[in-house]
Formats: C-alpha cells, sequence, structure tokens
C-alpha cells in the first residue's frame, strides 16, 4: 500500500469555495470602503483578501469583479482624497 500523500481534510462547515466566495466579497467591499474613505488603508487589506480568495478558489466568477472593484475603488478613493486634502491613510 503505497502513500502519496497526506489526505486533504476539508470540513464540511466551511468549503475552500465558500471561503473564497467570501473573501472575493470582502475584497470588494474594501474596494467600496476605499472610495469614501482612507484609500491607502483599505485597499491593501483588500489585495490580501483577494490573493487569499484567488488561492483558495478556482472560479473566476467572483475574483474578476472584485478585482475590478477594487482597483477602481483604490484610485477613485486616491483621486477624491488628493482632490479634497483627506488624509491618503
Amino acid at each position: 500500500m503505497e502513500r502519496t500523500g497526506a489526505p486533504e481534510l476539508e470540513s464540511s462547515l466551511v468549503s475552500r469555495e465558500r471561503l473564497g466566495t467570501v473573501l472575493a466579497v470582502a475584497a470588494a467591499a474594501f474596494g467600496i470602503v476605499a472610495i469614501v474613505t482612507r484609500p491607502f488603508l483599505f485597499a491593501p487589506l483588500g489585495a490580501i483578501c483577494l490573493f487569499a480568495a484567488a488561492k483558495l478558489t478556482a472560479d473566476r466568477r467572483l475574483t474578476g469583479p472584485a478585482t475590478a472593484v477594487l482597483a477602481l475603488g483604490a484610485l477613485a478613493g486616491a483621486a477624491i482624497a488628493v482632490g479634497f486634502t483627506r488624509p491618503l491613510y
């Protein structure tokens, strides 16, 4: 009997897909929050969530749009913060 490696353990309550979906939605939410307040604080947090979501799930259905929302939110938030002399971080 050959062992090719450790068996993959997965809980029945939390799957990789579900966790990846939650993290992708959190990344998009951080992108929206970055428009309103402190873009250089919330955009990197969203990027960390997005990297984790991309690692956990192979489905690009949510990670693709979350990437766009996060990038546009960071850009718009930085432009608004500079234009109205609000703090960036």
